[in-house]
């Protein structure tokens, strides 16, 4: 499952790039992207972090509602699979 978030990070990071693109007036995708990376590499320090996992989480969460890149079902698919996730070790 963490190569799972590791995926979503790229295909997050790659497709929120022409988000400004498309939606000039609003910035949030490339803030909530800043967030998410933040969180990501805050759990890589520690990996055990279950507060940290949860902070990954909630923020790819963010990116998916922000980013108006993906299509209803893409945004249902990783919706899905972040549900399926759990920080348990």
């Amino acid at each position: 499952m963490k190569k799972l978030l590791f995926c979503l990070a790229f295909f997050t990071t790659v497709s929120c790039g022409p988000a400004k693109l498309l939606d000039p007036i609003s910035n949030n995708c490339e803030n909530v992207t800043e967030d998410y990376l933040k969180a990501i590499e805050a759990w890589s320090t520690d990996i055990e972090s279950k507060s940290k996992c949860e902070a990954v989480k909630k923020s790819l969460n963010n990116v998916l509602k922000s980013c108006s890149v993906y299509t209803a079902a893409q945004r249902k698919l990783y919706e899905d699979q972040l549900k399926e996730f759990t920080c348990d070790n």
